[in-house]
């Protein structure tokens, strides 16, 4: 029941149930009544009228019946006036009796009253919703952009109701491979095919945009619908995916298709009662809180309410943007935001001390491969090797609970620096866990659509300015997965966890580069002969394609089917006296003396050769360079 909010038009809505309920008795009576009512009955009658209609007004005030609006009357609006009908009923006829005013009354009265009563109502409210709809949107008829919408499940239903009080679109029909829904009307829009028949009904309605409604379909699908709208040369749309969902960018409106939606890619399911023992009501510190993955991170640990959110970031622009959002989209949850550099090993215990935090996510890192690889050698060493050693460190004088790396496919057989200071560190933590009361969980994952430094905002301005689209090398694949899911299954490994491993994600298939260029381009509406792909060759320290496990390591399942543990080889505590020996020299060795030191300690890091581009030219590639 909700709380009782007097205004005109409730109460114009009180005074007409009012008269139903006079109109549904009286027609009752009449009904059931062989004889004429004398003056004295109608008497009798117009008493129990007095009597039955404010009862029945009441109740239905507090059943939230008035705090409906008949234009947007719907299925719980009826439930509602049902049920304070059933009430009423029950109320009126002990009220009558307790009065002596049922003489006319038997139980053939009280079970066809409220049957007239609740028609009187909601038809009354369904002929208003129905007039206003028309008034409002049926009379533009003909208006609106012509559009398909494919699917017909539940998000198509949404869909057709949204769009049906629209002026910019109109809905010609719906396809969908469920045959058992063809030729079937979805209020009012009938099912014409399957998805195949696009091309020809585009061809035959003039067709130019179609709106993916199938939120929830594998992957295989959705690659194969979008396929089809290319054939038939429509604009596409979708509706928000369960992804978009967990990232909070679930709002009722439709958008263009992402690229994101073309990745192998399904849907994360996360332990949620696991997460939230681990994270609700503790104090929680993020390292590079500003990136990409680390703000994502302190958004999805804020919805698991923690006591505390510490963040920590070296640059103040992106630490203020991180706590403006959190603030905004959380304004519940505790946050301090901490400016500070991971290799300052007395700021970091500072800060570990006074906040006390239970867990840890080291997110802070170098992370942009030819930007490291010459003239930032030994900077990369340093923040990521170094960096990682001082936080974890305070960390374990802190008495931090769990610690959780974040790490890369890069630091597997690495060929550049970063990758192998990425795995150096993971074996900074391996070495650490020795002894330590502190659980090290370190987690791999391959690249993130969207973030900084990711092909994609490059492609896409590359595109905006009209190209060319420039790639290293044609035979270039990558692991992608988007922010918010690199973000979930990094918080589910530090669920997992129980100290030392090593969790390598399940990235799906590789993606090459130049596909995702040829679709980001088709994407948007342009085809390679207005947007060329011109290949510029290997960057320094790049690979062709990346890998999850080294050739040493082997891995074994998890209970989440997205995570398998790598067994690296173990790293004995000793041998960290001497990684920091070298980290502390008093000079700064140049950048080829930083890659030989690193295959010392890495033995599994190898520079890279880079390929000739000549030998892997091919048609395309030829008139994309020309």
């Amino acid at each position: 029941m909700r709380s009782v909010q007097f205004d005109v038009r409730a109460l114009a809505a009180a005074a007409h149930d009012g008269a139903a309920l006079v109109v549904a008795m009286l027609a009752t009576t009449l009904l059931l009544e062989v004889n004429t009512l004398t003056p004295a009955q109608l008497g009798d009658l117009t008493t129990a009228f007095v009597v039955a209609v404010p009862i029945q007004i009441a109740i239905s005030f507090l059943f939230g019946v008035y705090q409906g609006i008949w234009r947007y009357t719907s299925l719980p609006d009826i439930q509602r006036i049902v049920f304070s009908v059933l009430t009423g009923t029950v109320v009126v006829s002990l009220a009558l009796h307790t009065l002596g005013l049922d003489e006319r009354f038997t139980y053939r009265e009280y079970l066809l009253y409220p049957l007239f009563l609740v028609a009187l109502m909601s038809l009354s409210r369904m002929g208003f919703r129905s007039f206003k709809e028309w008034a409002i949107y049926g009379r533009s008829g003909e208006e609106g952009t012509p559009v398909v919408i494919l699917g017909a499940g539940d998000a198509a239903v949404g869909l057709v109701k949204e769009l049906s009080r629209s002026h910019d679109w109109r809905i010609v029909g719906l396809l969908d491979d469920d045959e058992k829904k063809r030729g079937r009307l979805l209020h009012g829009v009938r099912v014409l095919g399957p998805l195949e028949d696009l091309p020809r009904y585009a061809s035959r309605l003039k067709l130019r945009h179609a709106i993916i409604a199938m939120p929830s379909v594998p992957y295989k699908v959705r690659r194969r619908v979008i396929e089809i709208c290319k054939r038939a040369k429509v604009a596409i749309m979708t509706v928000p995916t369960l992804n978009d969902v967990v990232a909070g960018k679930s709002g009722a409106r439709i958008r263009k298709v992402a690229v994101d939606d073309l990745m192998k890619r399904e849907a994360v399911t996360l332990d949620d009662a696991g997460l939230h023992d681990l994270l609700t009501g503790q104090v929680v510190m993020v390292t590079g809180a500003g990136g990409s993955i680390g703000a994502e991170l302190c958004r999805q640990i804020a919805a698991y309410r923690p006591a505390l959110l510490v963040l920590f970031e070296m640059n103040e622009y992106a630490m203020y943007k991180a706590d403006e959002q959190l603030r905004e989209a959380f304004p519940e949850i505790p946050v301090e935001s901490i400016v500070g550099d991971i290799k300052n090993a007395r700021r970091v215990d500072q800060v570990m001390h006074q906040y006390s935090p239970a867990l840890v996510f080291h997110a802070a890192a170098y992370k942009h491969v030819p930007l490291m690889e010459e003239a930032n050698a030994w900077e990369a060493v340093q923040n990521n090797v170094l960096g990682t050693y001082v936080v974890a460190r305070a960390a374990i004088d802190a008495r931090v609970k769990k610690f959780v790396f974040v790490s890369t496919d890069k630091a597997v057989n690495p060929t550049n620096v970063m990758g192998a200071t990425k795995r150096l560190a993971e074996m900074v933590c391996q070495g650490l866990q020795a002894g330590s009361q502190t659980r090290f969980e370190m987690v791999r994952f391959g690249n993130v659509l969207g973030s900084a430094g990711s092909v994609i905002p490059k492609f896409q301005e590359q595109i905006d300015k009209g190209g060319p689209v420039t790639i290293t090398h044609p035979e270039m694949v990558r692991y992608f997965m988007s922010i918010p899911e690199a973000a979930q299954l990094v918080l589910q490994a530090g669920c997992m966890g129980l100290g030392g491993e090593i969790f390598v994600m399940d990235m799906g298939e590789p993606v090459k580069i130049v596909d995702l260029a040829r679709d980001m381009i088709r994407l948007s509406e342009l085809s390679e002969n207005e947007i060329r792909i011109v290949y510029t060759g290997l960057r320094p320290g790049e690979k062709l394609f990346e890998e999850l496990l080294a050739d040493d390591e082997h891995t074994r399942p998890t209970p989440h089917p997205k995570l398998r543990i790598a067994k690296a080889r173990e790293v004995d505590a000793d041998w960290i006296d001497g990684l920091l020996a070298w980290l502390d020299q008093d000079r700064i060795p140049s950048d080829s003396e930083v890659r030989r030191d690193l295959k010392r300690w890495v033995p599994e890091y190898h520079t890279q050769v880079r390929p000739r581009l000549t030998a892997v030219a091919t048609p395309r590639a030829a008139r994309g360079a020309s």
